[in-house]
């Protein structure tokens, strides 16, 4: 005789599948959730770090600024000095180095800009994660800093060319007169370029305040040879007036796409 058994477990209904497939997702999103939560606070953490280095790295790089005011100043007043003196050589021929109005200074030196914790966030995610403004204005700091180092570089290089002339010869009044008119020339071009670091140095005071001490227009303007005398300036007033009347509406727009340009970023 064949027996039929009751099925061990019971028939499945709909609403049996319907809890199962609820429980699956529940479980899931559950799942999802946590691991949204975990991925958030590891971010946040990254995030916290990343603003604390930069941070620390910002007032290495403010601390030392006043140190590369100092030298640009230094500097400058050291290449003015070898211009003079060059060009008393340049007028008198000859001239025993005892005799010439001080003596020729080539050296230089600068703090360079620390940027290894904006290099590394710039190369993971967690630039990403910043706010909009925050990471443009760090992005700008590190933009006119970095302008700046390569500008005294250019600037070191160039002084670099003009005491060259000391491997044969340290004594310059044993210089030809072509020689002479080229060192002119080539301290010149140091002068230049050095007038771009300080302009540089100037921006990120003027962008960045905390960055105290740059060098002030007057530093720079110096560098350009001394200012017109009060008398003489009096003399130009009218041809100035020609030239500033040829030039405002010019400024004007100029004025105007920067107030423009300041009201977009808000």
């Amino acid at each position: 005789m064949l027996d039929v058994h009751p099925p061990h477990e019971p028939t499945h209904t709909w609403k049996d599948f319907f809890i199962h497939i609820a429980t699956i997702v529940i479980g899931l999103l559950i799942a999802i959730g946590l691991e949204q939560t975990v991925e958030y606070v590891h971010r946040r953490y990254e995030l916290k770090e990343a603003r604390e280095a930069l941070a620390q790295e910002r007032e290495e790089n403010r601390k030392f600024f006043p140190v590369n005011t100092a030298e640009f100043r230094l500097i400058a007043a050291g290449i003015e000095n070898n211009l003079r003196v060059l060009l008393y050589l340049q007028q008198h021929p000859g001239t025993p180095q005892e005799k010439l109005p001080g003596v020729l200074e080539w050296s230089d030196a600068y703090e360079p800009v620390i940027d290894s914790v904006w290099k590394n966030v710039q190369q993971t995610q967690v630039l990403a994660l910043f706010p909009r403004q925050e990471a443009q204005d760090d992005a700008n700091l590190y933009r006119v800093l970095d302008t700046a180092d390569g500008n005294f570089k250019k600037m070191h290089e160039d002084l670099t060319r003009a005491r060259n002339y000391m491997f044969a010869d340290p004594d310059p009044s044993h210089m030809t007169p072509a020689q002479v008119t080229e060192e002119i020339e080539l301290t010149k071009e140091t002068l230049h370029q050095l007038a771009e670091w300080g302009n540089y140095l100037r921006l990120t005071h003027h962008y960045f305040h905390d960055f105290a001490d740059a060098p002030t227009m007057e530093d720079i303007g110096q560098l350009y040879g001394p200012p017109i005398p009060p008398e003489e300036e009096k003399k130009l007033a009218p041809a100035i007036a020609i030239t500033d009347a040829d030039l405002a509406k010019l400024h004007a727009a100029k004025t105007a796409a920067l107030k423009a340009a300041g009201d977009l970023d808000k």
